[in-house]
């Protein structure tokens, strides 16, 4: 199920940014978490592949990208006005994540997320939240434990297929 490109998910969420930006928008870190989800989920459904290798967790408030996350935690629930970075061994420096995403993953994304990019967070995130969803089934889940509480590619083809 993997592309010969797939990236990182730190310059997937610099891409939709970037993209959000240029249409007149900024995300807060819960909705950008939910674009590059509902971009994942799209390209795997479409594509059957994956944008990135990252993990997905299923928390309090929809699905996330830990790292993502991570990245933009400092705006609380503000807009973010930055962009993920990395740390460059070869110069010893920190560094924008510079996406470099192939025009037809870019296409991809555009699809799944351009008709979202104007919705409050709160909304993506009830849309996330979609009973019988693979977010549901993750953090409803009825065994003893579901360590990290992952959101398997499994289980989204499966919540996907159910609810057609």
């Amino acid at each position: 199920m993997t592309s010969p490109s797939t990236y990182s998910v730190k310059e997937v969420a610099n891409w939709i940014l970037d993209f959000c930006e240029n249409h007149g928008e900024r995300p807060t870190n819960m909705a950008l978490n939910k674009l590059i989800y509902f971009a994942y989920e799209y390209a795997l459904l479409k594509e059957s592949r994956k944008l990135t290798l990252a993990k997905i967790e299923a928390w309090d408030h929809g699905p996330v990208f830990r790292e993502v996350y991570s990245a933009f935690k400092k705006f609380g629930a503000d807009p973010i006005t930055d962009r993920a970075t990395r740390y460059n061994t070869e110069t010893n420096s920190v560094e924008n994540v510079n996406p470099t995403i192939e025009l037809s993953d870019q296409a991809i994304i555009v699809e799944a997320i351009e008709p979202l990019i104007r919705l409050p967070a709160f909304i993506l995130r009830e849309m996330s939240h979609d009973l019988g969803g693979a977010w549901s089934k993750v953090w409803n889940h009825k065994s003893s434990s579901n360590p990290g509480m992952e959101i398997s590619d499994e289980l989204i083809l499966e919540s996907k297929m159910t609810s057609r």
